[in-house]
């Protein structure tokens, strides 16, 4: 072949042994950049260890703070009963007291003690907060969880759109509040935020004031029924589905398709030819621009971004190479601006709250609300 290559032999044996010698190459830099994207999906798992130490700190930290506000409400009660118990015998000895004198010395340490108390009783009404990391938030002196629920809309979001979903998070608070004063529980509250690059379709609700004992298909039920009752009326809701942190995002920079798909149908073209695949909630999309078309889609997790790399991914009938997607051109989440219209204030937590869960066993609006907040949190 090398003889061939220089110059040696027929002119067919020179143009095949360039052809073979081209085919080695294109191997060699796909085998190549297969052990780059596998590298890559590797260094991510092992930072995976990292986020869950940091998850466990910031739930002993969440206990400390809940166990600091605990210990002080302590002190103030006691301090209370302490001043209380001083104002009803400084009363009793207002009316027992023989001389003006007395009367008046009683008087003025009894108009001091009823001062103090008033003054525990007001600080003793204020339920502080904190947030702690992402994922806790303490309320008094309670550890509520933080949640984050991903919105995919129809249709990139403009401005329009923006101004849509910021006015739909006080629909979403007012339905979470209701749901808190039926079933006697703290109100859970959520913000957004908005979708930039590849996921300017997406919105991410952030839910907080959850209760440990609820669980995440709990919150996603609830979560999805109420987001439902504001979008899916209006037909600007694909699906909604719990933040997965164990999901990678993958790209395919190749997608020729022979006919216009939307991303519903793009699914189910992947799952016919490749049945063995393990996929996120996310349906995938379009990727490029005019003259490159590619696909985006989540892996499962680790282990299965890997075997898609090594084996690659069916397409149109052929194997097409896959990698995880860089985060430069992912695109991610902005804030959103505080809502126009004003929030009602919170309610303060009784002492009968003490439970965060929302029956998700409430009815919605209708069976057919329900239905397709079920279906849309199924994979595709």
């Amino acid at each position: 072949m090398l003889a061939c290559l220089n110059g040696a032999g027929s002119a067919e044996y020179q143009a095949q042994a360039k052809r073979q010698a081209s085919q080695k190459k294109a191997e060699a830099e796909k085998n190549t950049e297969k052990a780059k994207q596998i590298k890559k999906i590797e260094l991510d798992k092992k930072a995976q260890p990292e986020k869950m130490k940091k998850d466990q700190e910031e739930d002993k930290k969440a206990k400390e703070v809940a166990a600091q506000v605990d210990d002080l409400w302590k002190v103030r009660l006691a301090a209370w009963e302490g001043v209380n118990n001083t104002v009803e015998e400084l009363t009793t000895k207002a009316k027992q007291a023989v001389t003006p004198a007395e009367s008046v010395q009683v008087g003025e340490k009894l108009k001091d003690a009823m001062t103090m108390r008033e003054k525990l009783e007001i600080e003793g009404k204020g339920v502080p907060e904190s947030k702690v990391g992402e994922k806790r938030v303490v309320v008094g002196n309670r550890v509520l969880k933080v949640a984050k629920i991903i919105l995919a809309h129809m249709q990139s979001i403009d401005g329009r759109g923006k101004a849509e979903v910021e006015d739909g998070v006080n629909k979403v608070n007012s339905l979470l509040r209701e749901k808190a004063v039926t079933n006697n529980a703290i109100p859970w509250h959520t913000t957004v935020e908005i979708g930039k690059g590849s996921q300017d379709d997406e919105s991410r609700w952030t839910v907080s004031k959850i209760g440990e004992e609820c669980t995440k298909q709990e919150v996603l039920t609830t979560m999805t029924e109420c987001l439902t009752a504001v979008f899916g009326a209006k037909g600007d809701m694909l699906n909604a589905w719990m933040a997965d942190e164990k999901t990678i995002r993958m790209l395919m920079p190749a997608a020729p398709s022979k006919v216009a798909r939307g991303r519903r149908d793009i699914g189910k073209k992947l799952r016919e030819e490749n049945k063995d695949m393990k996929t996120g909630h996310r349906f995938p999309k379009t990727w490029g621009g005019a003259r490159t078309t590619g696909l985006t889609f989540d892996a499962a997790d680790h282990a299965e971004a890997k075997r898609l790399v090594e084996k690659g991914v069916m397409w149109e009938g052929v194997r097409r190479q896959v990698q995880m997607m860089d985060n430069n051109k992912m695109g991610g989440f902005k804030h959103s601006p505080p809502p126009r219209k004003k929030e009602e204030k919170k309610g303060k937590m009784g002492e009968k709250k003490t439970s965060a869960q929302v029956n998700t066993n409430s009815n919605t609006n209708n069976n057919n609300k329900g239905q397709q907040g079920k279906q849309q949190t199924s994979q595709y």
